[in-house]
């Protein structure tokens, strides 16, 4: 069971509750148990600072489907979206989470030699950096290490669903090494020593390399499925593509001009679906301005702003609907 996120025509974020089941062919697919709406924090439940619960209606919901799950799955699930105080204090106190669930499983020193060969090189490289930061992997990727447990029985919405949570929690000056790493594009540089630092590699060359990975990578049926659209870029990929030009090729000229492709003044922003700007306005803030706060720093601007605008204050109820609107969306792209 894991939390997707599909974006709304409108720019929003929609959260579902789902599962990897296999399909009359004995595929391995997905299928919605629950449907979250734009806020998943509305269905938990506290006690106090330190125990919160997942709301009944959830727990309902799954019984009458039949899905067999433990109860501390469904907290670690609900876990980022827990208010960011309380997250905090229920860390301080030893990490116990929500009714003691310590979300700690035992994994197997070794991934047997079958399930491993399931696992796609992709999907291992993205895990591998995801975890160390490391560009040179090749060694390790080739290994059945106890990371690539994550992915194996799962389908691919969840896979791509875990690990676009895990890259919303990168520092913009990793993203440069990511895509370089996950597209092993290190590789069209041997053996030159300096094929695993991308800013000394020729920038023309990177381009051309990554766009010749990902369309080989778009043909690939073993990762993206024998069912796929024949045309176009499959949606998983794209925001790889979104990904590239934010990072290689913002103030790209500002960079050469400095005597290197690229320096820690760049910094990447996931792509923005349209509307997000008018998200900005309804709350008062610019983009500089949010992208400086903290998840916490902005929870505690909503709740000041709000009792600001509040109809039972004196603000305009259509202005209050729209900044509660916005906010929604908002703070989950800070969480993401």
């Amino acid at each position: 069971m894991y939390m997707a996120r599909e974006y709304t025509q409108d720019g929003r974020v929609c959260f579902f509750l789902r599962q990897t089941v296999k399909d009359s062919r004995g595929r391995l697919v997905h299928r919605d148990l629950f449907e979250l709406g734009y806020t998943p924090e509305n269905y938990i439940e506290y006690i106090d600072e330190r125990i919160f619960y997942i709301s009944s209606e959830v727990e309902t919901a799954l019984s009458n489907l039949g899905v067999e799950y433990e109860y501390e799955e469904l907290e670690e699930i609900f876990w980022p979206y827990v208010d960011p105080g309380i997250r905090e204090t229920i860390d301080n106190f030893g990490g116990i989470r929500g009714r003691g669930a310590h979300f700690r499983r035992r994994r197997r020193r070794e991934m047997p030699a079958e399930e491993f060969e399931l696992t796609h090189y992709f999907d291992r490289r993205r895990l591998y950096y995801l975890k160390f930061v490391q560009i040179d992997m090749d060694d390790a990727v080739k290994r059945p290490l106890p990371i690539f447990e994550m992915l194996t029985g799962k389908c691919r919405d969840e896979i791509e669903n875990r690990i676009t949570f895990m890259e919303y929690e990168m520092r913009p000056w990793e993203m440069r090494g990511y895509l370089y790493a996950i597209f092993n594009i290190a590789s069209h540089f041997a053996p030159k020593l300096t094929r695993f630092v991308p800013d000394a590699q020729d920038l023309k060359l990177i381009d051309r390399f990554f766009l010749e990975e990902i369309c080989r990578l778009n043909s690939d049926e073993k990762w993206i499925g024998p069912d796929a659209p024949a045309q176009g870029l499959n949606t998983y990929l794209q925001k790889y593509l979104f990904m590239y030009f934010d990072t290689y090729f913002s103030n790209r000229g500002q960079w050469q001009q400095r005597g290197r492709p690229h320096g820690h003044e760049g910094t990447w922003q996931p792509h923005v679906p349209s509307g997000q700007t008018d998200h900005l306005k309804a709350v008062g803030l610019t983009e500089e301005e949010f992208r400086k706060m903290t998840e916490h720093e902005f929870v505690s601007y909503f709740r000041k702003k709000a009792l600001e605008l509040h109809p039972d204050k004196g603000g305009d109820h259509d202005t209050f609907v729209a900044f509660i609107n916005a906010y929604q969306t908002l703070v989950a792209r800070k969480r993401w």
